[in-house]
């Protein structure tokens, strides 16, 4: 049987998890050949917090999309419940979500952290999203929308895990620290690998 990955993306009021929240969860669950289903949600605003104008900009993300969103615990069991029990879960920078899905009692078993991976497979290239899009020629259209993200991400693990596969590079429940972004969060179950300053 094929191994069942769940790519996921969030959106969020800022960068810290102890004090922002999720704003918008988008996920596709598939085996790379076959997709089994997506899930995009918009999480309501709690708290008293309010929608950063920056993070409205940058997203595209209005106010008014939220009044009507789940609310993050609600929003982060239903991304537990699509994933699956058995579901390899895959994120661009998975520490980042990791840390926020945490907060809201979700953590992963078996996970890729996909620039872990670009970090560990082209160490003196910039690991960002956009940047690896870039040099491997992947659409990453209405970049900082979690679906869009997702879908981009999904391209990268096909372009790059069969290089580290091929070398002998272990990516599986690794993420990487380094000097210049160094990890504020590390989720269960992972491995740190240090590697030193190139590129962000």
């Amino acid at each position: 049987m094929s191994e069942i990955y769940t790519f996921i993306d969030l959106e969020t009021t800022g960068l810290d998890y102890e004090a922002e929240q999720i704003i918008e969860i988008a996920a596709v669950r598939t085996d790379l050949e076959r997709e089994y289903g997506r899930l995009q949600m918009y999480v309501e605003l709690c708290g008293g917090r309010v929608l950063p104008a920056f993070i409205s900009e940058l997203t595209g993300i209005a106010p008014e999309d939220l009044s009507h969103g789940i609310h993050p615990f609600d929003a982060v069991a239903t991304l537990d419940y699509f994933a699956g029990p058995h579901s390899v879960i895959v994120a661009h920078n998975a520490p980042f979500d990791f840390s926020f899905l945490a907060i809201n009692e979700l953590s992963a078993e078996s996970f890729v952290c996909t620039r872990a991976l670009a970090k560990l497979v082209e160490p003196t290239e910039s690991a960002s999203l956009a940047s690896v899009c870039a040099r491997h020629g992947i659409d990453l259209t209405g970049h900082h929308r979690a679906m869009n993200d997702v879908l981009a991400t999904i391209e990268v693990f096909r372009k790059l895990a069969p290089i580290a596969e091929a070398r002998g590079i272990e990516y599986r429940n690794v993420v990487v620290n380094s000097p210049e972004r160094p990890l504020t969060f590390v989720p269960y179950n992972a491995t740190v690998v240090e590697v030193s300053a190139h590129s962000t």
